[in-house]
């Protein structure tokens, strides 16, 4: 670098402030709809719901479709993807207590409803799972919005 090309602080705090604008704007893009988390915790809640039925295993398939379609089609629409597994350790160990907590709903309720024959068992567990993941789809929704600077004046 020549003498004329250096830097000044106030040439490295205006990058900083365009970094900064541009994460923000990526959050910002990546925000989940409400919609969204509601169209996802409908399909687990169906998945789980369709064990009620005497044969589910032919219409499995139409809730893990949906929710392929339906994830493929907003991450194309909103062109931002997010990160595959959650940063902290913490995010990581909520996310592993959730998942167990989601394959023993879904075993348990499975043994339930073979076991004693109870169909509303299957559907009562599917809405509170599908409950369940809306709230954890509204957590991350109101993270990234509070990552996103949203509601702040600058």
């Amino acid at each position: 670098m020549s003498e004329k090309e250096k830097l000044t602080s106030g040439d490295a705090k205006a990058a900083l402030d365009s970094i900064k604008t541009m994460e923000s704007a990526g959050y910002r893009r990546a925000i989940p709809s409400r919609w969204f988390g509601a169209s996802i915790a409908f399909f687990i809640a169906c998945l789980f719901a369709l064990y009620a039925l005497e044969n589910p295993y032919p219409y499995i398939v139409l809730p893990i479709l949906g929710i392929g379609v339906l994830i493929a089609t907003t991450r194309e629409k909103i062109g931002a993807y997010g990160r595959d597994f959650p940063g902290t350790i913490a995010n990581r160990l909520a996310f592993a207590l959730f998942a167990t907590f989601m394959v023993a709903a879904f075993f348990g309720m499975v043994f339930v409803r073979r076991a004693y024959d109870l169909t509303w068992v299957p559907i009562v567990v599917g809405m509170v799972v599908g409950v369940a993941v809306f709230l954890a789809s509204e957590s991350e929704r109101r993270s990234c919005i509070a990552k996103a600077g949203a509601g702040q004046t600058e």
